[in-house]
């Protein structure tokens, strides 16, 4: 089972505009006719650790709004709705690969696991001073996963790169493939079974080698860990503990002021 994440936003209903958590089809029909089960997260918090017992992998999608490079959601970039998104991410990202389960975001999703690894976005616009060109040519490092997948090269439709552009890269991370201007467009998480980000939508056929990875690296990891219920109980009560050590200082802190 894999957990795919997911935007909210206001969609018609009948004849009412409701919020709903909305993801396009494309993944979890792929994952689904790769024999996984996706589940879309909502964009809210979670008990992290307790719900990643539970996967054999996590899929940080991007977002509906990303349909140009350097685009911004309508919310804005820290808004209400996009920064709560983000925190559910970070936190759920984090938790994965504190489990060891593989990882996989795409577009947006590379920005939030940048950060969630402590990394920072670059100040400059992901689109400032490139050509109009309908496509870009990206170099791929020989020596990642990313590269042994898909080559040493690709190219991506202009479009198709999205999310913000990566400045500090977190702890951890190495840079995979690279723009013409040597802007760093996918990185991989050092050390780890599987952890890849990538800031372009990949093409049919590369979409089919990166979920038959990413699924391949799950079965591992199912394989390798106690059962379900076991794993999901040791999180859930390391969470509780958490939240118990954390409530004596709460209340200190109420009766000191």
């Amino acid at each position: 089972m894999i957990g795919i994440t997911s935007e909210m936003t206001a969609v018609g209903w009948g004849d009412r505009v409701r919020e709903a958590a909305v993801l396009p089809a494309s993944y979890p029909l792929a994952l689904q006719q790769a024999g996984c089960v996706p589940l879309v997260l909502g964009p809210w918090p979670w008990p992290a650790a307790r719900l990643m017992a539970s996967l054999d992998g996590l899929l940080l999608a991007d977002t509906l709004a990303a349909t140009r490079p350097g685009a911004v959601p309508p919310s804005g970039p820290g808004g209400p709705a996009d920064g709560a998104r983000e925190a559910a991410e970070r936190s759920l990202v984090r938790a994965a690969v504190e489990a060891g389960l593989p990882v996989l975001a795409i577009g947006r999703g590379l920005h939030v696991f940048n950060l969630a690894r402590g990394g920072a976005e670059s100040l400059a616009d992901a689109d400032q001073g490139r050509s109009d060109a309908p496509a870009r040519e990206l170099r791929l490092s020989q020596d990642s996963a990313l590269g042994q997948l898909l080559g040493l090269g690709v190219t991506v439709p202009a479009a198709d790169l999205t999310g913000p552009a990566l400045g500090r890269l977190g702890r951890g991370l190495t840079a995979v493939a690279w723009a013409d201007d040597q802007a760093v467009e996918a990185v991989e998480l050092a050390g780890h079974p599987f952890a890849i980000g990538m800031r372009w939508h990949p093409g049919k056929s590369d979409r089919a080698k990166l979920l038959e990875r990413l699924l391949a690296a799950a079965a591992v990891r199912a394989a390798g860990r106690p059962g379900r219920a076991e794993t999901a109980d040791a999180a859930g009560q390391a969470e509780n503990a958490g939240q118990v050590k954390e409530a004596p200082k709460a209340r200190a802190g109420t009766a000191s002021s």
